[in-house]
């Protein structure tokens, strides 16, 4: 173990000029921040929150019995040459630094219908044989679904590798057809079955949006990213955060918690450092030629930057964002042995029925569905070697699901959310005991008796994420996964002002834990030069899309 001492992260900053400032702690900014640091660059990152990560962090409640992750519940590509150990080795961070759980490799997502289960397994072939063998009536449309996926994941090599687009291109016509279509549109070529359909879309609690409205090609995407292998980090989201925090640090940077950014100093369309306030060290100008902003890309754009640097379109672009749905969590501690139970080590996906229209039409009028989309995800199951999730003989669960994010469909004021009283409002805690019996109904589908094991209960809604993360609407997801606002529609690391960079969900490379750590690489790459991209990806070591167990 080693005898260094932690570096203070609250209190102390000795020099006031970096090279590059990094404003938010999130996966992305610390992504960006330890690529950088690893290649000799001096970096400061601040974060508003006492803990760095963003929604890669865990919280303790009751004292430190219980261990709850706030937004990694599962990730892909985490084989030996899969995408994020190629992020972290870009960042200094060995392979074995990071022990990677997988999930079960026969069904890492499972989904529930009534009277009906289908487990995802691992691998773009076992899943299209395990369809074929369920529907083989459906073939042709199947093979065609595949088709898609397989030119989606050739076209992102593109990415490590630009001279292969010299023979991929030719290869992705189906895609190029495609490109802006909705997962609907596509799938209407395909199939007309219902079941077929529902279990092809299984996986959108994953960025939030109904068929009829996701982006076919983001879908893909996300698809062919947890087909390599269903993962968990040992220790939970915290410890992605953690190592690459220690990467940043063990090579000069420094990071500064509890400290608000107010704004990002620019002149003459230049970036010269930015403003913040610290409890311990009041108001404070640091300086730097590059800041990578990896907060809410509103928050950014509207209120750190002066809008006189930005063109009249691109504030309105801004303003006029949709975000993505926000989500609730029901953290609970069961006293029931769910191995004894027959559990495995698989996430449930509960739906009412093979309509997945129906609940979002009801969130985008932002009232409750009255039959939710439930996912449950088993951190016991997946980290059984952690003994901080509970107490002995506990299992650790997550009860999520879309929420309306606006403070009435939760019985609250804007003004309440603005000033944090919001927390003791009777109708509020009132409807937020509601939305966890609703949730607790649901999954006990699924697991039967569920409600009379409860021993421990705590509820996350749309507001604690905003109050912690500071995103618009509080999701968790950036700007929607809709074709309007995917590809070259999203906004890409570069900003009109010179050396201000973006990075984090909202970004051209996607949400979620692996979108938001590819956007940081970006980000390091707009900065120090676009080899860092090819170096950090590992060109020629790419997972391949048919890995099998």
């Amino acid at each position: 173990m080693s005898n260094l001492k932690t570096p203070d992260r609250i209190k102390t900053l000795d020099d006031d000029r970096f090279d590059v400032i990094v404003v938010g702690a999130g996966i992305g900014g610390l992504t960006a921040a330890a690529t950088l640091a690893h290649r000799g660059k001096k970096v400061l990152v601040l974060d508003m929150h006492y803990e760095m990560g963003g929604c890669a962090t865990v919280f303790h409640r009751k004292g430190k019995a219980y261990e709850f992750d706030v937004g990694l519940h599962y990730i892909g590509d985490c084989g030996p040459e899969g995408l994020i150990p190629r992020i972290l080795r870009g960042a200094g961070i060995d392979y074995n630094e990071i022990e990677f759980l997988e999930q079960d490799p026969e069904a890492f997502d499972t989904l529930c219908f009534p009277g009906y289960r289908f487990g995802i397994p691992r691998g773009f072939e076992r899943f299209k044989e395990k369809l074929l063998a369920e529907f083989p009536q459906e073939k042709k449309g199947i093979i065609r679904y595949f088709k898609y996926l397989d030119q989606v994941w050739k076209f992102m090599g593109i990415h490590s590798n630009p001279k292969s687009a010299l023979w991929i291109l030719p290869q992705c016509l189906l895609l190029a057809r495609y490109a802006n279509a909705t997962v609907k549109e596509f799938l209407d070529t395909c199939t007309q079955d219902k079941k077929l359909r529902a279990i092809l879309t299984g996986q959108l609690g994953v960025y939030h949006q109904p068929p009829s409205r996701a982006s076919m090609a983001g879908h893909a995407g996300v698809t062919n990213h947890f087909l390599q292998g269903s993962f968990y980090p040992s220790g939970g989201g915290q410890v992605f955060s953690d190592k690459l925090g220690e990467a940043v640090e063990r090579n000069g940077g420094k990071i500064l918690l509890r400290s608000k950014v107010t704004k990002i100093l620019v002149e003459n369309g230049a970036v010269k450092g930015v403003e913040f306030e610290n409890k311990k060290l009041g108001t404070k100008t640091v300086y730097a030629d590059n800041v990578i902003a990896n907060a809410d890309i509103k928050h950014t754009l509207l209120e750190l930057v002066d809008s006189k640097w930005l063109k009249p379109k691109t504030l309105k672009k801004t303003r006029d964002y949709e975000m993505s749905p926000a989500m609730g969590i029901v953290y609970l501690g069961i006293d029931l042995d769910m191995i004894k139970e027959g559990h495995k080590n698989t996430n449930y996906r509960i739906y009412p029925d093979y309509d997945y229209e129906i609940a979002y039409s009801a969130i985008f009028k932002e009232k409750f569905p009255e039959n939710p989309h439930v996912f449950i995800g088993n951190a016991t199951l997946k980290d059984p070697q952690n003994k901080n999730l509970a107490p002995e003989g506990i299992y650790n669960l997550q009860l999520m699901s879309v929420t309306p994010a606006s403070p009435e469909a939760w019985g609250l004021t804007e003004e309440e959310v603005k000033d944090g009283s919001y927390r003791k409002n009777p109708e509020y805690l009132k409807k937020k005991q509601w939305y966890a019996e609703q949730l607790i109904k649901t999954a006990e589908s699924v697991i039967p008796g569920l409600s009379k094991h409860i021993v421990y209960q705590d509820v996350s809604t749309p507001f604690s994420v905003t109050r912690f993360i500071g995103s618009s609407g509080g999701t968790s997801y950036g700007i929607a996964f809709t074709p309007e606002q995917f590809l070259h529609r999203r906004p890409s690391e570069k900003t009109e002002v010179k050396g201000l960079y973006l990075c984090g969900a909202s970004t051209r490379t996607g949400h979620g834990i692996f979108g938001a750590m590819t956007g940081g690489v970006e980000a390091a790459a707009a900065v120090a030069g676009r080899n860092v991209r090819y170096d950090v990806l590992d060109l020629g070591k790419r997972a391949v899309a048919s890995a099998e167990a």
